[in-house]
């Protein structure tokens, strides 16, 4: 008998379970169907979004003129992220400028200074803008270097300095001689360019300081060289190195030269 109730019991759990069984693959189902509804829907609405919106992907704002234009109708700086122009305008915008021999070009928008590089707008602009525009960029680098001419007096050709450059030692090309670019004098072997400069500018100091001497008659010591300048007192002369000369014909120092105050 109790075999018999155990052998129930057992059938019984078996068929529950079997029932709960299904019971939860019904769930799944469901839950999976209403899952595959919702992504149909999630998907159409996306797709009547994309519909909606493609219009307006397609479309630019001009800054200079304040119309809507379709993409083809835009023009994309390569330099400036910032501000969209159509063709049209752009390409207006870059004649007047060059028409106003405007030649470093820079984006139309406000306060802003991204350049425009000409080739990057060759393809908008007529051909003797774009020649015209590139000749003015070119003369205008030209402008910025500086210009000098070969030291060599029997060559004296025009050249050009560019500081971007660090070559400083150059050759001329018409006389084939080397010369410095910075300096603008024949190469100064063993100096660089600062103490040859400071050399120049004290030779210079001395030949206005000699010039000055022999207008004013001052005299030079015959022993150290230095020039003196007599205030007053008589014509001898105690130069600071000890040298003793006569201040009129600078020669050194002896009696007989009180003469030379008398035939003064």
């Amino acid at each position: 008998m109790a075999d018999i109730i155990s052998n129930v019991f057992n059938e019984n759990d078996e068929f529950r379970a079997l029932i709960l069984s299904d019971k939860e693959c019904a769930e799944e189902l469901q839950y999976q169907e209403v899952l595959a509804a919702s992504l149909e829907i999630f998907h159409l609405h996306m797709s009547s979004t994309q519909i909606e919106e493609s219009p307006e992907s397609s479309q630019g704002f001009c800054d200079i003129c304040m119309e809507t234009k379709v993409t083809n109708e835009m023009f994309k700086l390569e330099n400036c992220s910032d501000h969209s122009f159509c063709t049209d305008c752009i390409a207006q915008y870059i004649q007047s400028m060059i028409q106003d021999h405007i030649f470093s070009v820079t984006c139309p928008g406000l306060k802003c200074c991204a350049t425009i590089e000409p080739v990057s707008c060759k393809s908008i602009i007529p051909e003797n803008v774009f020649e015209k525009w590139e000749g003015g960029l070119s003369e205008s680098a030209l402008l910025d270097c500086e210009k000098f001419y070969c030291p060599y007096k029997d060559c004296s050709e025009l050249l050009i300095y560019d500081h971007d450059q660090d070559i400083i030692e150059c050759v001329c090309p018409v006389c084939d001689r080397q010369l410095c670019a910075a300096c603008g004098v024949p190469w100064h072997t063993g100096l660089d360019c600062d103490k040859f400069q400071n050399d120049e500018k004290n030779r210079e100091d001395d030949l206005k300081v000699e010039e000055l001497a022999s207008s004013s008659k001052w005299m030079k010591c015959p022993h150290c060289k230095h020039i003196v300048q007599k205030a007053d007192g008589c014509i001898h002369i105690t130069c600071w190195c000890g040298s003793q000369f006569c201040y009129i014909c600078g020669e050194k120092w002896s009696e007989s030269h009180w003469s030379c105050q008398i035939s003064e």
